[in-house]
């Protein structure tokens, strides 16, 4: 059965700098964000986070060849079409009945394409735990209900104010030349925050192994986190981390991953250092939309509705 850590939780949480630090780990192999494959990497041919394009990736010829016979062999656009109207929030409540009672036909047509691909990238890496980024709740859910696979979720969590901040600011896309990626109003993302929290939460209600880590803490003890990430996930937690080196992390393994931040790009030393600018140039006003809209459910993720520097311990 392939084991999957899914990386789930909002956009701008901190998902690809956990990634980046769990792909170092003997063991592991990071896939990026499956949710987009078909789009972005089948039809589109953006760069893999090695740096090559999608086509001329030889670890994405080797998936795409062992899970279908080669990428072509694949029934591109029924999947698009699948993925915009199955894998989507909207669609929460068979996903929901998914979880407890089983896929339908469609469901499983889907989740059965994304599993060929899991499977073929913890075959083609000799990998244990295959690293799904892919964020989405729907998509968790969906991988989840599916008996063939072992889904473990991380569901990352960071203060509001940080993650409405980042979504201000507009950040090229290395992999689609000319590209930026979204920007949002604080109001949507304190919205979305809420929301794709609660349900994280929630799913692990439902029976689905949910382990949650604020992005805070990870920076604020790398070794430790990266640890209890390995021990939710069955792999060995007494290895050494030698790829750390206090606040430096020297990544070396280059990350074939499909969509994410920019940071998933290159090989280099990470200073693990806390990314605060948000308690300085996130607006007042903003910060109090922010703060108003998630107020009701900021203690129950360990944040104060008025932070100094670091936030409490839930």
């Amino acid at each position: 059965m392939t084991r999957v850590l899914f990386i789930g939780g909002l956009g701008r949480s901190g998902t690809t700098l956990i990634e980046k630090l769990l792909n170092e780990v003997p063991g592991t192999v990071s896939v990026g964000e499956t949710l987009h494959l078909w789009e972005r990497g089948v039809r589109d041919h953006e760069r893999c986070g090695c740096g090559e394009p999608f086509a001329e990736c030889p670890r994405w010829a080797a998936i795409g060849e062992r899970a279908f016979g080669g990428w072509d062999r694949a029934d591109v656009d029924d999947l698009i079409e699948l993925r915009w109207r199955i894998d989507r929030t909207r669609s929460i409540g068979s996903i929901v009945r998914a979880v407890r009672s089983g896929l339908d036909d469609e469901q499983a047509r889907y989740v059965d394409a994304l599993k060929a691909v899991l499977q073929a990238a913890a075959e083609v890496s000799d990998a244990q735990v295959v690293l799904d980024s892919s964020k989405h709740l729907s998509t968790a859910a969906l991988l989840a209900a599916d008996p063939d696979l072992d889904v473990r979720v991380l569901h990352v969590v960071r203060d509001p104010r940080g993650v409405a901040y980042s979504w201000t600011k507009q950040v090229a896309r290395p992999e689609a030349d000319g590209d930026d990626m979204p920007t949002y109003s604080p109001a949507r993302t304190a919205l979305r925050w809420v929301t794709d929290n609660l349900g994280f939460d929630a799913l692990g209600r439902l029976g689905v192994s949910v382990t949650r880590l604020r992005y805070e803490d990870v920076l604020a003890d790398p070794d430790g986190s990266l640890r209890r990430i390995l021990a939710a996930a069955s792999l060995d937690v007494d290895q050494p981390l030698d790829f750390i080196d206090g606040r430096t992390a020297h990544v070396e393994r280059p990350m074939h991953s499909i969509a994410g931040n920019p940071m998933r790009f290159g090989g280099d030393d990470l200073v693990l250092r806390l990314d605060d600018a948000w308690q300085t140039r996130l607006g007042a006003r903003d910060r109090r939309i922010v703060t108003t809209i998630t107020r009701p459910v900021l203690g129950r993720f360990g944040y104060r509705p008025n932070p100094t520097t670091r936030p409490f311990d839930a």
